[in-house]
């Protein structure tokens, strides 16, 4: 397959795949609100969900490790999530909404993490931009923003589920769209000596690494969780929720445009922690609840909190993993980021009922602890710092 038609198909799929995400993330804690749950309970539901991917989507990102089957589990689990998100649609009360989000969130779990391990891998194999090709999923996930937030002034709240299914429908068709695996890869992977788990974690700063962009990504669960229900409460509109986070998702975009060149210049580590010290930024101000004419620009800075930190990330471990534990080392990224933003999530629950806006302060903090440990790791790895080479 020719490095253009893996760029397009690859480019496609990323282009319809995080509709779902797009509209789940800014409206689900609105559909659970109107479902009739507080907001701790709310909180709980969510960091549950985020929980249970801790543990699925290491599990099988080490199976396609093991077996080279990544493209059959990414497609089996896209499918089977629909239904998991169908059954959603159809149950009430904290107990059942609670059980089956849980079934929906392991289902697919794994669908994002090995698609973006595919991606890392073919694109390396074919000699493109990563950055490049990753944007058209940010590209889906404003689509799905502006587009449920146009529905939902005219739809109701309750319409908000069946939107994520039809989502997640057209999601799952996009994961046929996806190339074979590049031959270049097929081939690394063969040279590659298998490695386990353990060996994996010994390998380097890979630990501390891990450890920083997890902190640095927790710092979003009040952004994730209650951003939508803080502005809503603010008086905001729904379409004006729906254009806030498509502000954020067209800053992200525009780094990931640029990453590749950035990276190149400066370093994985100097732009991971440029990214973590305007989160700390942007987290103070938002604690002060501005208005909609500051809070818009504000979401510009999406792309130093969360673009930033991702594809330093995806960088690292396109760079420095053994080709053979690709698979494994983003599954457990995935595993170490959601386990601390399932305890953050929990607690953005109960500090965002007693503190409104103002947790946001506790989301400053962390991008500081992150800050810290990030000049830790750059203090311990100088060539890193200076061309991310450890």
């Amino acid at each position: 397959m020719s490095p253009s038609h893996f760029r397009f198909r690859m480019s496609l799929c990323y282009a319809l795949l995080l509709l779902g995400a797009g509209v789940q993330m800014p409206f689900f804690p609105l559909w659970l609100k109107f479902k009739g749950l507080p907001v701790e309970h709310i909180g709980l539901v969510l960091a549950a969900m985020t929980a249970v991917r801790v543990i699925t989507v290491p599990l099988v990102a080490r199976r396609a490790d093991a077996r080279g089957n990544r493209l059959s589990l990414i497609k089996f689990s896209a499918f089977v999530s629909v239904l998991a998100y169908g059954a959603l649609a159809l149950v009430s009360g904290f107990w059942p909404i609670l059980l089956v989000s849980l079934v929906a969130a392991a289902l697919s779990a794994p669908v994002f993490p090995l698609i973006e391990s595919f991606a890392v891998d073919g694109a390396a194999a074919h000699g493109l931009d990563y950055g490049q090709i990753r944007l058209w999923a940010s590209l889906s996930f404003l689509a799905g923003n502006l587009g449920a937030g146009g529905l939902l002034t005219v739809l109701p709240m309750a319409a908000t589920i069946h939107i994520i299914i039809a989502a997640l429908v057209v999601a799952a068709l996009a994961t046929l769209l996806l190339p074979e695996e590049a031959e270049a890869h097929r081939a690394a992977v063969a040279a590659s000596p298998p490695g386990s788990l353990a060996a994996l974690l010994a390998f380097g700063l890979f630990p501390l690494f891990l450890i920083v962009t997890a902190v640095a990504q927790t710092s979003h669960a009040v952004l994730y969780g209650f951003a939508s229900v803080q502005w809503q409460n603010q008086g905001f509109p729904g379409l004006a929720v729906g254009t806030l986070w498509a502000i954020g998702v067209l800053a992200e975009v525009t780094m990931f445009a640029v990453a590749g060149r950035v990276i190149a210049r400066f370093g994985v580590i100097p732009v991971l922690l440029a990214g973590i010290a305007g989160g700390a930024f942007r987290w103070t101000m938002m604690a002060l609840a501005p208005p909609l004419l500051w809070a818009a620009p504000l979401q510009v800075l999406h792309a130093a909190s969360f673009a930033t930190v991702h594809i330093a990330t995806m960088h690292y471990m396109s760079s420095k993993v053994p080709a053979a534990l690709r698979n494994t080392a983003q599954g457990l990224n995935a595993s170490v980021n959601g386990a601390f933003m399932t305890a953050m999530t929990w607690i953005a629950g109960s500090l965002f009922g007693t503190l409104g806006a103002q947790s946001y302060l506790a989301m400053a903090s962390l991008s500081l602890v992150a800050l810290a440990l990030g000049l830790r790791l750059a203090r311990f790895s100088p060539r890193a710092a200076a061309a991310a080479d450890t």
